[in-house]
């Protein structure tokens, strides 16, 4: 007998291919999940598992992450992410869907909002991007590739960099972590580089959806919730217990489950 919780698939969407992870009865409310970078929907397992008795989820790989094609090189914007994650939504016939995205998943969920009016029932941005000029700054340098090493030091360089997010943090997701960020290859970069360059604040307030905005009690975009909340029409703040920081969808899943539970089904209400 068969106890797999998550399947995985591919779909084309224009000429990229990309990876999904779904789980849940498609008859259930359709939950979105988009993953921060340099991670892919791997992170969102724990979650999954967690969810998939209340909602339809399909959490795709973002273009460049996992097993999904780059976007072209001059197509590295959010809004070209967004764009291509609408095409999985039309093509899996998701919309109108509950949207949940963490770190530069936040920034891709507001963005796909924001350019198509009506994807998301109802919004739920973990920790979301709203920089301010010195992070705005900083953020792609924290991303730039390490060149192969003959002696393999940059190996050691990328494990250091992904640890540094959080030194308490299982190995295996460090290691994960560091695994897809060296097969990411510039993807990593581009992604940071273009969450940097998005005028964020500027989509806010043509986002009419319910929209649940929170951040873990350690994480670095915390400080980025309270004037998401000021600038969104709809907006409503969760709080989550604790200190995490980055990989609270994994670290502390049961919480975050509860939350976006709550908050999702009381939009079918």
């Amino acid at each position: 007998m068969n106890t797999r919780i998550t399947r995985r698939a591919y779909i084309d969407v224009g000429e990229l291919q990309l990876h999904y992870r779904c789980a849940g009865a498609p008859e259930k409310p359709a939950l979105l999940m988009l993953h921060q970078s340099p991670s892919h929907s791997a992170m969102y397992e724990p979650l999954i598992a967690l969810l998939a008795e209340t909602f339809h989820i399909v959490a795709p790989d973002n273009p460049g992450f996992g097993n999904s094609d780059p976007l072209p090189a001059d197509e590295q914007q959010v809004k070209d992410y967004a764009a291509a994650i609408r095409g999985l939504v039309e093509a899996l016939e998701l919309a109108p869907c509950f949207v949940f995205g963490h770190h530069a998943g936040a920034a891709i969920a507001a963005q796909l909002e924001h350019d198509y009016p009506g994807t998301a029932r109802a919004l739920a941005l973990s920790g979301p991007p709203l920089l301010d000029a010195a992070t705005r700054a900083a953020l792609p340098g924290q991303a730039t590739p390490f060149p192969p090493a003959e002696d393999g030091t940059h190996l050691l360089q990328m494990w250091q960099r992904i640890r540094s997010k959080d030194a308490g943090a299982p190995l295996s997701i460090s290691q994960r972590e560091t695994l897809s960020a060296l097969a990411s290859g510039n993807a990593y970069h581009a992604s940071y580089t273009a969450v940097a360059a998005q005028d964020f604040a500027s989509l806010l307030p043509g986002i009419a959806c319910p929209t649940l905005v929170y951040a873990a009690g350690a994480d670095p975009l915390l400080m980025g919730v309270a004037p998401t909340l000021a600038l969104l029409p709809n907006g409503e703040k969760g709080v989550l217990p604790g200190s995490e920081r980055t990989y609270v969808c994994e670290k502390q899943a049961q919480d975050v489950a509860v939350l976006l539970t709550e908050f999702f089904l009381k939009q079918e209400q």
